[in-house]
């Protein structure tokens, strides 16, 4: 463990869409550091975790932290 942790801001969550073109089969990630690490493959799949990154975004204890106090 790096005894000098990094400062500044920090990715907590993130999101990727790769929607290569037309005829082509769309993708989507959907990570964060509290340990999710999902894959979808296909327009529908792809659009489901899409909806559901979203949700995650505000229930995850780790990314509400510290916004009720804003």
């Amino acid at each position: 463990m790096d005894p000098h942790p990094p400062t500044g801001p920090r990715i907590l969550a993130q999101l990727t869409i790769c929607a290569p073109g037309r005829g082509a089969i769309p993708s989507a990630r959907s990570w964060c550091s509290c340990g999710r690490d999902l894959n979808a493959f296909g327009h529908r799949k792809a659009a489901a975790l899409i909806a559901d990154h979203d949700r995650h975004r505000t229930l995850c204890p780790l990314l509400t932290q510290g916004k009720e106090a804003a």
